[in-house]
């Protein structure tokens, strides 16, 4: 796809060439030069080796996200009240979420086969961010935690759209068929710049 196709496909989830199919929605400008990661909920039912690998996954990502050159700064508050929530919770692959103590996310599904699933709240008239959620499944594995982590935080700063494109695979973070992306580099840097630019 050209920088444009994709962007607006991951962006408002637009065909190449076509209209959006939902609305833009970003992180407000005051906010987005400051925002937080937090680890917000742990089961003691979630293996203590993953639940590391997750915070050392998203002081990573958060890395790779500011070196993209968007206007985004992000930082790893730990266990501190944040604006991107990290929730590890007991949830097998595919299961629903349960005994967290987010009342917006039990109940969610994490899909057929699914490890981990962002949630981002915005208000409806101005498409503007106020908070995400992402849970993670206990089943998640060691060898996909690193880029998982990282589509997740990508997806937080509004993007819902994944790619579903054999070409994209080993490319994109975006990629719905492959756990092997741990940097943010071409389309996908591209696209955090286009979606917050630098000023």
């Amino acid at each position: 796809m050209s920088d444009r196709d994709f962007y607006r496909a991951m962006a408002c989830a637009a065909r190449p060439g076509g209209a959006c199919t939902l609305p833009y929605r970003r992180w407000a400008a005051s906010k987005c030069r400051d925002l937080t990661v937090g680890l917000a909920f742990r089961s003691k039912h979630f293996p203590a080796k993953r639940a590391h690998a997750i915070e050392e996954a998203a002081r990573a990502a958060i890395d790779q996200i500011n070196k993209t050159g968007a206007a985004l700064h992000l930082s790893y508050a730990g266990a501190r009240p944040a604006d991107i929530n990290l929730y590890l919770t007991d949830t097998p692959v595919g299961g629903t979420v349960r005994g967290t103590p987010s009342m917006r996310l039990n109940g969610r599904r994490l899909g057929p086969g699914t490890v981990a699933k962002v949630t981002f709240y915005w208000q409806t008239n101005t498409g503007r961010i106020t908070d995400a959620d992402i849970a993670f499944s206990r089943d998640i594995q060691m060898r996909d935690i690193r880029s998982v982590v990282l589509e997740e935080i990508v997806q937080s700063l509004g993007f819902s759209t994944d790619l579903e494109d054999p070409y994209y695979t080993q490319s994109s973070i975006f990629s719905e068929n492959g756990n092997s992306v741990t940097r943010l580099i071409g389309q996908d840097a591209m696209t955090l710049r286009s979606h917050y630019p630098p000023r």
